[in-house]
């Protein structure tokens, strides 16, 4: 008796079947690397998110109650700026960044092509002024669909007062600030983040010279 063999019909079916089965198999593969793919690319920008909030917890927290501008008089004794896309404070910097001391420091926002991107610059304070950066701002985010600082502190009668986009009080520094922001990637969230500064002067007002607690844009006016 005769084998018989594969019609050339079989054949034509089982190699399409072997392709499907292969062409499953890699669509597979492709779909597990990009879920692993984008995980890892999630879990860097959390971790990056982490970092970031945490280094600006840290540095506000410890705004010092210094002029920004030693030679500054008593009418001018500036110790903290804010603005929606710019905060300007002393304080100090860790040896890992800098040479120790007193550094006037700046956390912006700038805009970019892909978003806004927040940045920290750094300038040595010494009794002379303020020395020229050291190195070029660095970059700490990108991405941001939009992103704001805002400020408060007490007002005159004790209570605390409203947040703020602008402060610009002669020498105090805000009670807390706060940066709101979003990513331009809907899947990535930045979680709000409030800072009470160690060393504010705002609940001091009544210790401070009149020109020291007279505020310049009438902010604390009923």
């Amino acid at each position: 008796m005769r084998a018989r063999g594969f019609s050339l019909v079989e054949l034509l079916l089982a190699s399409a079947l072997a392709a499907a089965g292969l062409a499953l198999a890699f669509g597979i593969l492709q779909g597990a690397t990009r879920a692993a793919t984008a995980a890892e690319r999630l879990a860097a920008h959390t971790d990056r998110l982490r970092s970031v909030q945490a280094l600006l917890r840290r540095q506000l927290a410890d705004a010092l109650p210094q002029a920004l501008d030693p030679a500054a008089g008593v009418e001018e004794l500036r110790l903290f700026r804010l603005e929606p896309q710019r905060v300007e404070f002393v304080g100090l910097m860790p040896g890992t960044l800098a040479r120790g001391g007193a550094y006037v420091q700046v956390f912006r926002l700038e805009r970019r092509a892909g978003g806004k991107a927040l940045l920290f610059e750094y300038r040595m304070l010494t009794p002379g002024g303020v020395l020229p950066a050291e190195r070029p701002p660095e970059v700490l985010l990108e991405g941001l669909a939009e992103a704001r600082f805002s400020a408060r502190g007490f007002g005159p009668d004790g209570r605390l007062g409203p947040w703020r986009e602008r402060w610009e009080r002669v020498g105090e520094l805000p009670l807390q600030v706060r940066l709101e922001a979003g990513f331009s990637d809907p899947r990535a969230r930045f979680p709000p983040l409030l800072v009470p500064l160690r060393h504010s002067l705002s609940g001091l007002v009544g210790l401070l010279p009149e020109a020291a607690r007279r505020d310049p844009r009438g902010e604390d006016e009923p």
